[in-house]
């Protein structure tokens, strides 16, 4: 019964192997891969080979050195190897014949260059599959992207939606807010002709934003705090409301600034009045009160 031959683009196809990659293991193990016929296109390989090219394939997967490898493709399958050479045994029985020889030589030449046509012919392929690879992924990049534009350009609409609405409401409550230059200047108390503020780490004043913003951070599941503002001539009205959920305990904070320009030309906020609970605040607990900020301010 005639044996089977296939040939490498067959290995490659039945197997799952990339053809460059069966090019690679035939001339890394070719000691070990049995071939008849000429060079080239013509060369076959027994069907055993899958076996072969399989198992090299699962040793290099498993990170096998080459010395492993090889020693295992001599344990399993040097019975294949030794009909082949058998068979170049019984080839070479032959009588000598010259012209053979030169045919033999000359066939060599073309089979060789026969494998680089092939070579060459199987790495195009390849090639072309990453082409229309790297071109599928850039399509799909492509498509994200405008799916992206689009839902930020959503996103974008609803803000401006959303601002819209929050003018409206605010214009129809009337509602009063100091400007950004107001929150942002030095805050400053004036004792004894002197107008005091806090300066802190890089030169930054503390600002009535800063005052603020420490007392909403009070803000917790225990303790809820609101703010409201109003304008009274002049002078703008902080109030601040803050419970304490587990005790009870409600404490209302007043406290009255102006826009005030001092002596050496700065511009600042000054504190004209703070009122805890119906109470007015003396001078030295306002000053007090400015040394601890200075002290949170430089922490």
């Amino acid at each position: 019964m005639s044996k089977k031959y296939i040939s490498l683009r067959e290995v490659g196809r039945q197997l799952d192997i990339p053809p460059s990659t069966v090019v690679y293991y035939k001339d890394k193990f070719h000691k070990y891969i049995p071939s008849v016929g000429g060079g080239g296109r013509r060369r076959r390989y027994p069907s055993e080979v899958l076996e072969i090219f399989r198992r090299i394939r699962e040793m290099f997967n498993n990170n096998w050195s080459t010395e492993q490898i090889e020693n295992e493709l001599a344990l399993k399958f040097s019975l294949l190897m030794t009909d082949q050479q058998t068979d170049q045994q019984i080839d070479q029985s032959v009588p000598f014949d010259p012209s053979e020889s030169l045919a033999r030589e000359i066939g060599g030449v073309l089979g060789k260059m026969s494998d680089v046509l092939e070579n060459q012919s199987l790495f195009r392929s390849e090639i072309r599959s990453l082409r229309d690879e790297v071109a599928e992924l850039r399509r799909e990049r492509r498509e994200a992207e405008k799916l992206h534009a689009k839902r930020l350009g959503e996103l974008e609409k609803e803000i401006g939606e959303l601002r819209s609405k929050v003018k409206s409401a605010a214009a129809d409550r009337n509602i009063d807010f100091p400007p950004a230059e107001f929150l942002s200047s030095p805050l400053v108390i004036r004792s004894e002709g002197e107008y005091l503020g806090v300066q802190g780490k890089g030169r930054k004043h503390f600002s009535l934003k800063d005052f603020v913003q420490l007392i909403e951070r009070k803000m917790s599941d225990s303790m809820l705090v609101e703010t409201s503002w109003k304008r009274q001539g002049e002078h703008w009205v902080l109030v601040l409301k803050t419970e304490d959920l587990e005790s009870g305990r409600e404490q209302d904070i007043v406290l009255v600034a102006k826009r005030t320009v001092t002596p050496s030309r700065n511009t600042v906020s000054e504190i004209i009045r703070l009122n805890v609970d119906g109470n007015d605040a003396p001078d030295a607990l306002l000053l007090t009160l400015f040394r601890q900020l200075k002290a949170v301010f430089n922490g």
